[in-house]
């Protein structure tokens, strides 16, 4: 107004202006007395009063917009006014002090059984000492499990997409959605109690790998490599840890490294309670610690989750060695440890290493345990333990400030205006149009294309008739995975996907609810035809099988969705071979029998891999789209119709039968007692797919490989270059890999190992040149050791004196044309822990 008053274009004297602001400034007033007030942090609304408590028995101590401190006394008019609470300088609530020293004056304050009560998920307040209650339990794996949140694709499909920088950013949505959730559920006085979902420290990344893909749990998990699921573990945790911040002074979200250790199975041969990993040092530190040391050291997450089994007859939850020794001692990390659910109390329930339950508290207290995941037999037991002599106050304490320490990182107990994650709003957050696009580009690039004869796909939008066969071509739920609650914005199923890939909405940041509704709404056209063919996903009969074959009469192409779901594969269950349930395959042979040069185009949703010799030989096209979340049915369409062009790749080794697999408790992954290997570094079978394997629509070439330099010493990384080309017709990623081979080394060592990858997006006609680079860990060797049972524990990697071939390419050498190779040296021997 004042603006156009001065140019003349209102005729309005001072004072008229000065009087609508003042309405302006009364209506905004009177506006926002009426708005509801937004308790930030750790305090909840009072619906009654309108004040902010720490508690609910609390409620109406102070006034509308006021906060009551810590204190139980005190009320101050709003948050900013925080800081004249009394009592908060120079104890636990001082936010400019250290956080052992905060710690400290807590533990000193509270009782032996305040203390004892706080190691559980479900931790009570502390009313007295201005302490709500906190429920520590969240398994927000590739999404919050909570129906309002965005899911991600599960953990196969994340590792197929070899993506570093989809990691990070998909950690951070996940961690993100957990602290604006969290925000809103306090806030409503919801503390999570009994609430999967509602906190903010995260049982997540699970980074187990997939030694034996029969494992029920295989879908959770990144890779069967390493190296691979090192590098995406650790994007997750840094992205859910500190959000788009590189040091935030508060963590968004906690994270958790599990399970902890040699876990990868869960009923075969034994249930998981039972059994106990026979591991020597070689497994143990070439195989399944790398990734914890990357997710503990490197990214410094939060919380460690101990393993439901046992390490060559110790229960991980009471294995000192493996909790205090490798995580304190020798990696000198600072967070807690938690017990996967009962595992604490298991060390005497199932493993009977202890007589009792007060040795077995007593036992996983002195090992490094510090909270009791799932029930509280332990913990409960801990007074009578610490009476008996068996441990004392102070290990209890120091559990306790462990716990503690991590509230305060997340800012839990600080000024709630200071901490700039308590500003996140659920409305703004949880399923906003970014994450739901972030969703489903996840799923786009975790698309893996096998075999594509003729260049059958993509195919054209101007089709005139396909069509889809297959259950979960309709059933938007199977393509969650576990770990995931059913989303309330909708999944849009593979069909709909392909009605929106044919113009029914091509919109990328398209809603899902939006896109199931108006898939419902459009009545099938001419162009898409759809029939079961099984009648349920087991496939225990043929009897759809002629609707099928009949349905797919004159059609230009068929897709056939194939594959497993949570019957078949699932926390609590492995699976004893690795074949397509009941008539899945025979379906397939019958539409190719009954249409030989109608293009056949298999869609595979699945967690663990499968043996589809048939197919792979017979199908015109065979896509993996593993369990791609709540937009991988959109992303699906996308990559059939060419939207997208796919660039995933297996990230673990698909097998032509369980015959060529050791028994699944075997966990040396070495060639023995007639096993062939297992996971591509040891297997020396023939895969029906290759770690590493996946196609394009475009074609790559290789050029130009250096290296910085000839040799290195054992603790110098090297750096190779090499320029990339996309030859073909269309833009395009490619994921450059990098392999290693040690000809002569002196022990037993990795047939072929990932050292480092890429994936570019590089323009049809374009050429990339691309860097990566070999760590020394990437080629060292474990030492000989003389006892394998008890030298499990000490980390004796060491990087030889010796040659090291390199392999750059698409691939693996040995299943990808046009890789180059060359070769350096390395010209001292140290032990890698000194480097």
């Amino acid at each position: 107004l004042m603006a156009l008053r001065q140019f003349g274009m209102v005729k309005l004297s001072l004072a008229h202006v000065q009087a609508i602001a003042i309405v302006f400034v009364l209506a905004w007033r009177r506006n926002s007395a009426q708005m509801p007030i937004h308790c930030l942090g750790e305090y909840q609304y009072c619906s009654e009063k309108g004040d902010c408590v720490l508690d609910a028995s609390l409620c109406g101590t102070c006034s509308s917009g006021q906060y009551l401190c810590p204190n139980q006394k005190t009320c101050v008019d709003n948050v900013d006014a925080y800081t004249d609470c009394p009592d908060l300088k120079g104890g636990f609530f001082d936010w400019s002090l250290d956080l052992d020293t905060r710690v400290e004056a807590l533990a000193n304050q509270t009782t032996l059984a305040e203390q004892i009560a706080q190691l559980t998920n479900d931790a009570p307040a502390i009313i007295r000492l201005g302490i709500p209650a906190y429920n520590w339990l969240n398994d927000d794996e590739h999404g919050v499990r909570q129906p309002h949140a965005t899911s991600f694709p599960n953990g196969c499909a994340l590792g197929a997409t070899w993506d570093k920088q989809i990691m990070l950013d998909v950690g951070r949505a996940v961690g993100q959605e957990a602290r604006a959730l969290h925000n809103g559920f306090v806030h409503q006085g919801n503390r999570g109690h009994k609430v999967n979902g509602a906190g903010i420290t995260m049982y997540a990344p699970n980074m187990n790998l997939v030694r034996d893909p029969r494992w029920g749990r295989a879908q959770e998990v990144y890779s069967e490599d390493p190296a691979l699921s090192s590098y995406l573990t650790y994007m997750f945790v840094h992205g859910a840890q500190f959000g788009n911040e590189s040091s935030p002074k508060y963590m968004q979200a906690a994270a958790c490294c599990k399970h902890y250790a040699a876990y990868d199975l869960e009923t075969v041969p034994s249930l998981r309670y039972f059994f106990s990993a026979k591991v020597n040092a070689r497994n143990m530190w070439e195989t399944y610690m790398p990734v914890f040391g990357s997710c503990v050291r490197a990214a410094q997450a939060a919380h460690v989750m101990c393993s439901y089994n046992a390490i060559n007859g110790v229960p991980t939850c009471g294995d000192e060695k493996l909790l205090n020794g490798i995580l304190r001692d020798q990696w000198k990390w600072p967070g807690f440890v938690v017990s996967d659910y009962d595992a604490w109390a298991q060390i005497y329930q199932t493993h009977r290493y202890c007589p009792n339950m007060t040795c077995a508290a007593a036992t996983g207290l002195n090992a490094g345990m510090d909270q009791e995941g799932g029930g509280t037999s332990a913990i409960e037991q801990l007074q009578a333990a610490i009476d008996a002599g068996m441990t004392t106050k102070g290990a209890v304490a120091t559990a306790f400030k462990r716990l503690f320490r991590v509230r305060l990182q997340l800012g839990m107990h600080d000024h709630p205006a200071l901490v700039e994650w308590n500003y996140l709003r659920n409305e703004s957050i949880v399923e906003n149009t970014k994450h739901i696009t972030l969703a489903r580009t996840a799923a786009q690039k975790a698309m893996t294309l096998y075999r594509n004869k003729n260049r059958t796909l993509p195919l054209s939008t101007d089709i005139k008739k396909l069509t889809l066969i297959g259950p979960s071509a309709i059933v938007g739920e199977r393509l969650l995975g576990n770990y995931a609650d059913v989303p309330d914005a909708g999944i849009p199923s593979i069909m709909c996907g392909i009605r929106m890939a044919l113009g029914v909405g091509t919109k990328q940041g398209l809603s899902p609810a939006m896109a199931v509704e108006m898939c419902q709404k459009t009545q099938p056209t001419e162009k898409v035809f759809f029939a079961p063919g099984c009648l349920t996903l087991p496939c225990e009969s043929t009897l759809g099988f002629d609707q099928a074959v009949d349905t797919a009469k004159d059609a230009d192409a068929i897709v056939l969705v194939l594959g497993l779901d949570q019957v078949f594969e699932s926390e609590g269950h492995d699976r004893t071979d690795v074949q397509l349930p009941g008539k899945q395959e025979e379906l397939f042979l019958r539409l190719r029998q009954a249409y030989p040069s109608t293009p056949l185009v298999v869609v595979l949703v699945h967690g663990g891999t499968l043996a589809v010799v048939n197919i792979a030989e017979q199908a015109d096209a065979v896509l993996d789209a593993w369990y791609p979340g709540m937009m991988g049915g959109m992303a699906v369409g996308d990559v059939l119709f060419g939207k997208v062009n796919p660039a995933g790749r297996a990230a673990v080794t698909s097998y032509m039968s369980a015959s060529d697999l050791p028994p699944m408790g075997n966990m040396d992954l070495y060639p023995n007692n007639g096993s062939q290997g297992i996971t591509y570094r040891y297997f020396t079978g023939t895969p029906l797919f290759p770690f590493g394997f996946g196609m394009s629509y475009t074609t790559f070439n290789y050029s130009n490989l250096r290296l910085a330099t000839q040799s290195v010493t054992a603790c110098e990384p090297m750096t190779v270059t090499v320029r990339v080309s996309n030859t073909g017709d269309m833009d395009g990623e490619e994921v450059v890999q990098v392999y290693v081979k040690q000809p002569n080394a002196s022990v037993p060592v990795p047939n072929i190992r990932l050292a480092d990858f890429s994936r570019v997006s590089i323009a049809k006609g374009e050429s990339s040149d691309v860097q990566l680079s070999i760590s020394p860990y990437g080629h060292c060797i474990i030492p000989d050791t003389t006892d394998a049972d008890t030298d499990i524990y000490t980390d004796r990697s060491t990087v030889e004196k010796g040659s090291v071939v390199v392999y750059v390419g698409g691939g693996q050498p040995d299943y990808y044309a046009g890789g180059l190779t060359t070769s350096f040296a390395v010209t001292t021997t140290q032990l890698l822990s000194t480097c």
